[in-house]
């Protein structure tokens, strides 16, 4: 079970469904959720890559490829009081709401039908948090 707080998942799907709904460009291959830390809250930005190369261990490691679409500043915000005391739990809350995403929003199809849906500080480690099976 999530300890994501419902209104705050919601407010996310939210988000996520409005940005999902403007034109990808075709060469977008994959998916990358950019976070960062801002004063009180963590930035969520969602890019589009036109590469999408897993490491040795894809659970942990990879690098999405050139920027293909991005969020821009249209970007989602999430209090860092809901999530979490430190950068770890911020991460875990952020996966927590987007494999909930990717199983049930609405516009998940988007995601699910790239190659890969990854998450990450943009200094830190990307995580991969989806990846089509190779025989899709």
């Amino acid at each position: 079970m999530s300890l994501v707080p419902a209104s705050l998942e919601t407010e996310f799907f939210s988000w996520a469904d409005s940005v999902l709904s403007q034109p990808i460009p075709a060469s977008t291959v994959a998916f990358h959720f950019n976070l960062y830390e801002g004063l009180d809250s963590v930035h969520v930005q969602l890019i589009g890559a036109d590469a999408f190369a897993p490491g040795e261990d894809p659970s942990k490691h990879y690098w999405p490829g050139p920027e293909t679409f991005s969020t821009g500043e249209d970007i989602f915000e999430v209090p860092q009081a809901m999530a979490g005391p430190d950068w770890r739990a911020w991460l875990d809350t952020l996966k927590s709401m987007i494999n909930a995403y990717i199983a049930r929003g609405k516009m998940s199809k988007v995601l699910r039908n790239s190659k890969g849906v990854g998450v990450g500080f943009v200094d830190g480690d990307m995580h991969l948090l989806w990846q089509r099976d190779a025989a899709a």
